[in-house]
C-alpha cells in the first residue's frame, strides 16, 4: 500500500521532502525531493533524522496515542533541515511520516527583500550550524563583541527576537531569492 501510486500522486508535487519509516526506522516511501536529499545532497542529515524518528517512535509507543507528532531542527555542516513527524496506525503497525524542508548552506542568501553583507552570511551560516557566539570569533577571527553585534543587527534587521526564529525566517522563508 505504501508504495502504491497513491503516495505518488498524493505527493508528487510536494515542495518538501516527504517519507515514511516503518517500526524498524526503515524508509518504506520517499518522494523525489527525498530521495535526492538523502541520496546525494546530505547523507548525514538521513541518519541524523532516522535517529530523531527512532526516538519519536519509542515516545509515540510509550504514551499509546494514536496520533502524535514532533518538530524540530537538524543540521550537518551548513545544511539544513526542519522537520515535522507524525505517528500513524495502519494494520496494527506504527509509522512515522516525516515532513521536512532542506535548505543548503549557499542558499542563504537574502529572504523578504532583505539584503545581507557577505560578513552577516558568515555569521547566518555559523548560527545555522549551531555555533556559539564564542565559537563564530574563533571561527571568523573576528571578536566576541563584534559577532554579538552582527546577531543584535540580524535580529533588529530581519525582525526576530531569537536565533532560532532568525534561521527559520532566513532558511525557510519560501522565498526564491534565498537560491543563489
Amino acid at each position: 500500500m505504501y508504495g502504491s501510486k497513491y503516495w505518488e500522486v498524493l505527493f508528487h508535487q510536494a515542495n518538501q521532502g516527504i517519507c515514511i519509516l516503518n517500526y524498524k526506522s526503515e524508509i518504506i516511501y520517499a518522494n523525489a525531493k527525498a530521495k535526492r536529499v538523502f541520496g546525494k545532497a546530505a547523507p548525514g542529515l538521513y541518519q541524523q533524522l532516522r535517529g530523531v524518528c527512532r526516538q519519536f517512535m519509542v515516545m509515540v509507543k510509550e504514551k499509546e496515542t494514536l496520533l502524535s507528532n514532533y518538530s524540530g531542527m537538524l543540521n550537518q555542516q551548513l545544511d539544513i533541515i526542519t522537520f515535522n513527524c507524525f505517528s500513524f496506525y495502519s494494520e496494527e503497525q506504527t509509522f512515522v511520516m516525516v515532513v521536512f524542508d532542506y535548505r543548503a548552506g549557499d542558499e542563504i542568501n537574502s529572504a523578504n527583500g532583505i539584503t545581507f553583507t557577505s560578513r552577516e552570511k558568515d555569521i547566518l551560516h555559523a548560527i545555522a550550524a549551531g555555533k556559539t557566539n564564542k565559537e563564530i570569533s574563533e571561527t571568523l577571527s573576528i571578536g566576541f563583541e563584534t559577532v554579538k553585534s552582527h546577531v543584535r543587527n540580524l535580529l533588529a534587521k530581519t525582525g526576530t527576537t531569537s536565533r532560532t526564529e532568525l534561521i527559520g525566517k532566513c532558511c525557510h522563508s519560501g522565498n526564491d531569492a534565498w537560491y543563489a
